[in-house]
């Protein structure tokens, strides 16, 4: 990755963020970095066929959740999730003291991938307060045609959850989505990456993504991290035992920093500490 002398995001997109909610950012995965990150995708879809088209949780920790998740390279997960270029920008928007609390891998094949809901993320994220970003990295070329996420820009600015309803459609990754009254469709932006781009968006942003009708998957590495002012509440989280959910189950990592709100679990979701 190529980094600015003065940050790796500059107040261009600094501004640009704060204002919709989202930005693809110039930083980006490109030589060994990309190739090392679809070979890893390579061979997370080889060994688990039985959880492609859902989100694939927190590949960098081997053991947590629910899914069990058979795991080649966990080093290298978690090496991408910690990548100091990433976590430079991440500290530009949420300030020094960052904890890591998730991964996931989003996979949709070609041709049948299912559609992904219209929601805002935080809806049973047990985060108090509700403070998180996400950076969403292509692994795999991500267009119209297979499936790029969609966000409507400024939609965070309210700083609501709004109300989700759902939906009983087995071709959706998130089922729980947006009233259809809380958005307007209309201002959707289309995110098309090429691989290695990435796009960061805020907990609120309402975000999406159609099927995938093209004829390439389409494959993201999500990382989500939060300001440790902020407490990850295992003991409060929801739907526990679901596949793609399971808060309670997710393995903390402090990034930078220290935990400022002095409540997080570090050991907990943590396999050897079990």
């Amino acid at each position: 990755m190529s980094r600015s002398l003065h940050g790796v995001l500059d107040q261009e997109e600094i501004t640009a963020y704060r204002r919709d909610g989202y930005i693809v950012p110039r930083l980006r995965l490109a030589g060994d970095d990309l190739a090392a990150l679809q070979q890893a995708v390579s061979h997370l879809v080889e060994d688990n066929p039985s959880l492609l088209d859902q989100s694939i949780v927190a590949p960098h920790v081997p053991g947590s959740g629910v899914q069990g998740v058979k795991v080649r390279s966990p080093e290298y997960w978690r090496r991408i999730a910690l990548h100091p270029d990433i976590l430079d920008m991440v500290e530009q928007v949420v300030g020094h003291d960052i904890i890591l609390w998730g991964t996931t891998l989003f996979y949709k094949r070609a041709l049948a991938g299912p559609e992904t809901g219209w929601h805002r993320d935080g809806q049973v994220w047990p985060i108090k307060p509700l403070e998180t970003t996400s950076v969403w990295i292509a692994a795999t070329e991500s267009n119209r045609s297979n499936g790029c996420l969609r966000v409507i820009p400024g939609s965070h600015a309210a700083r609501r959850i709004g109300e989700h309803v759902f939906q009983d459609r087995k071709d959706m990754i998130v089922r729980r989505s947006l009233a259809a009254e809380e958005f307007d469709e209309a201002a959707a932006v289309d995110v098309e990456l090429e691989p290695g781009q990435m796009v960061m968006f805020d907990v609120y942003t309402i975000h999406g993504a159609a099927h995938n009708r093209g004829a390439i998957p389409r494959a993201g590495y999500a990382l989500r991290f939060m300001p440790s002012t902020s407490h990850f509440d295992h003991d409060g989280a929801e739907r526990r035992d679901e596949p793609g959910y399971a808060h309670n189950t997710r393995p903390l990592l402090l990034a930078r920093g220290v935990d400022r709100c002095g409540l997080n679990d570090f050991s907990r979701g943590h396999p050897a500490a079990a």
